[in-house]
This record gives structure tokens, sequence and C-alpha cells, in this order.
């Protein structure tokens, strides 16, 4: 009897302890999301009296990483605008200052005491919201916030000493015409400092995942670490949205199914849905060409999942107006549906007329192509007569290779490397 007391005492003291330091269950998508300004027309304040002194030297290097003031955002369309600082850690926890503000004039602060649970911080918020933090690395804040057992945002932030960069917004016409109105696209630039023309790359969009949620049509997409890492090298940097897409004029449109409520598998109707973003990235590019501040004679085409496809089959369409392709995960529909390698493989094809270099990059654990389709894919490309390199990247155990675009520490020499080839000048 003794003894059974004992095991369950012991039962009880470990369930306790896993407790005190169970594991938060994050989305899938976080690797997938970048720091980045907010679309929040209204700015987080944090009090005036915010200090994060220098740490003294009882504190981890783990910890010392949190300390300063992050910026970000969170919730769909980036709409709430964040500033998280880190005043001091402790062995127990961190002082944090959370600030947030989001249309219409709502504003919020408060100061808290957070605690460690393993590697995160968790706060109780306005008495309401759980926040949970975490680092992904050093130069990126990951956060969600949780009330009654869900999760109500996820978003991420990044040192406030990271420079911003030059964002102009552009409504580009195009040669469509839909209910009787001319359609103009939304596009994002970022241009690098120093006086221009520059060599530029348009880089595409992906899907929304399934097509199933309408509310992320309307959601501009951008990638601050594509952008940060070609304006660094002297390259301007183009975001289209495709028509229906951001705030783009039109119908987005790309092969659904006959009630529009999901992606179909349907092969004539995915690829007419193909057809119709390259036409849009076709007037993207013929917008991008007529600018002073674009060399182009030195444009590179590139994007992610669905972009990545666009970029190898729009430099096939215009072989004469690009000098590269930059392929990140890409392909047009997952696995998921048993008619990708029927869809997908002679989308890649259409790139073959472009005879110069282009590059493919992939992740481990994709959650929509496995490496062995991607594959596949890339030696049907090269065996109707394209050119170019295949990497594969593993971005650590459980992270979704599809987020590899926003791991540039795995794909930077491989991209460095090409931009020296076909830009040597640079």
């Amino acid at each position: 009897m003794l003894q059974r007391i004992f095991f369950l005492a012991f039962l009880l003291a470990l369930s306790m302890a896993m407790t005190a330091h169970a594991t938060t269950a994050w989305p899938d998508y976080m690797p997938s999301l970048e720091p980045d300004r907010s679309e929040s027309p209204v700015s987080a304040e944090l009090p005036p009296d915010v200090a994060t002194p220098a740490p003294g030297t009882h504190v981890p290097a783990q910890r010392r990483a949190w300390l300063g003031i992050w910026t970000g955002w969170a919730g769909a369309g980036r709409t709430v605008d964040l500033k998280i600082a880190i005043e001091n850690v402790s062995a127990d926890g961190a002082t944090l200052v959370y600030a947030e503000a989001r249309a219409p004039q709502k504003r919020f602060s408060e100061r808290v005491q957070a605690r460690w649970n393993g590697d995160e911080l968790h706060v109780l918020l306005n008495g309401r919201v759980t926040l949970m933090a975490r680092l992904r690395h050093p130069d990126v804040m990951e956060v969600q916030g949780r009330a009654a057992g869900q999760m109500i945002f996820a978003g991420v932030l990044s040192p406030q000493t990271e420079t911003a960069l030059a964002r102009e917004v552009v409504h580009v016409p195009t040669p469509f015409m839909e209910n009787n109105q001319p359609v103009h696209l939304e596009m994002l630039v970022f241009k690098p400092a120093g006086a221009g023309p520059f060599p530029t790359v348009l880089f595409n969009h992906g899907s929304t995942g399934k097509g199933d949620i309408p509310a992320m049509f309307t959601e501009t997409w951008t990638s601050a670490t594509v952008a940060r890492f070609f304006n660094g090298r002297g390259w301007l940097v183009a975001f289209p949205q495709r028509r229906g897409r951001g705030k783009s004029d039109g119908l987005y449109d790309e092969g659904f199914n006959a009630k529009r409520s999901a992606y179909t598998c349907q092969v004539d109707v995915s690829l007419a849905g193909l057809d119709r973003a390259l036409a849009d990235v076709d007037a993207a590019a013929e917008a991008l060409r007529a600018r002073p501040d674009v060399d182009a004679g030195r444009m590179l085409i590139g994007g992610v999942s669905r972009g990545g496809l666009l970029a190898i089959a729009g430099a096939g369409a215009r072989p004469g107006w690009y000098i590269g392709s930059i392929n990140f995960v890409g392909g047009w529909i997952g696995e998921g549906c048993k008619s990708a390698a029927a869809i997908n493989g002679p989308g890649f094809r259409r790139g073959s007329p472009f005879r110069k270099p282009t590059l493919w990059l992939y992740g481990e654990r994709d959650s929509f192509y496995s490496m062995a389709h991607s594959r596949a894919n890339f030696q049907a490309f090269i065996d109707a007569g394209g050119q170019g390199e295949f990497h594969a990247y593993d971005l650590g155990e459980g992270r979704n290779g599809h987020a590899l675009h926003a791991a540039p520490m795995l794909w930077q020499p491989a991209v460095d490397d090409y931009l020296r080839k076909i830009a040597p000048n640079r």
C-alpha cells in the first residue's frame, strides 16, 4: 500500500512538472510568417517610461536576446500593430510591456510580469488573453494570443533597431476589363539605397492554401525577408498582387471548383487558371519595364509556391525579358490532388524555352509537395530543354519546408552564387 502511495505521489509530481512546462500548440504556418510593418492605420505606443537596461552578466546569453524593443504585426492581413518591450529578464521570467493598435483608433498597452515556460514567455493580458512568445532566432519573435482555449491572433516581431524598408504602393494598368471597368493591379515596390536604374526582381505570391477562405484573397502579400535580401544587394524588388488578390481589381479565378468553394483538382480548369495568372505577371512586368528606376535589361523573375511555378513558366513565356528565374517551393496544386503531377509537370515544362540557368529551392517536409514530386517536376523541365540547379534544404525537425523563403540563412549562399553568375557586374 505504501509503495502504491509513493508511486501515485511520483505520478502527481511528474504531472505537475510537465504541466509547468507544457508544450504550447503553435500553428504550423508560423515559420512562414515574417517580420514586417503592420497594415494598421494606427501605430502602437509604448509608455514613455519604457527602459531596457543592459543585462547583467548573470543573465544567460539565450535570455539576453529577448531584451529590447520589438516591433511587428499580428492578425489576418497584418491589421494589428504591435510593440513589445522586454525590460529585464530573470530566472523566473521577464518584465514585458505590451502595446497594440488597430483601427479605428484603438490602442492598448500594459506592463506585466511574464513567466518562463521552457523557452517561451507566457503572460495574461488585460485579464483575458494569454500572450505566448518565443524566439525563432535572435532576430525574430513569434507571438500568439489565446482565450478560452482558442488562438485568437498570431504575429511576428523584429528588433526595433532593424532598418525599415523603403516601400511604395502602386496600382498598375492592365489590358483587362471586368464588368466594363478597367483592371488595375496592386504592386508593392521596395527600393534599395542609391540612384537607379536598378536591377529588378519581380517576385510572385502563391495561393491561399486550399482556396477555401475568401477573406485571405484580399490580404496583400509581400516578403520582408526577400525584399531585405535583394535590396541589400542593390536590387529593386516588386511584389504584384494578381487579379482579385490584395487590393487588385478583378476576380480571383486561378482554378476553382464549380461552387468556388476551393481550388479544383481538374486539370484543364487548373491550367486555365495558370494562364490567367501568367497574363497578370506579364502586365506587372510590362509596368516595371516602363519605370525609369528599373533596368529592364537586368530583370529577374521569382516567386514562392504558385509564384515559383509562375517564375519558371513566366521566364519561358518571355525569355527575352529576364536574365534569370528563382523558384521557391513551386507548384500549382498540392499532392492532395491525384492530378498534381498532370498539372505541375506541364506547368513547369512551359519554362523550357528559357535557355538560361534557373534556380530551384525546396524544403524537406513541405506540406504541399514531397521532395520526390518536386524533383520529378525539375526533371521534366530539364528533359524538355530547360537549364537549372535544384537545391534541397532541411528547416529543422517539425518545420514545414514550404516556409523556405523565410529562412535566408539556408538559401543565401546559393542565391548569392546564382546572382554572381547571371549579373556579374553587380
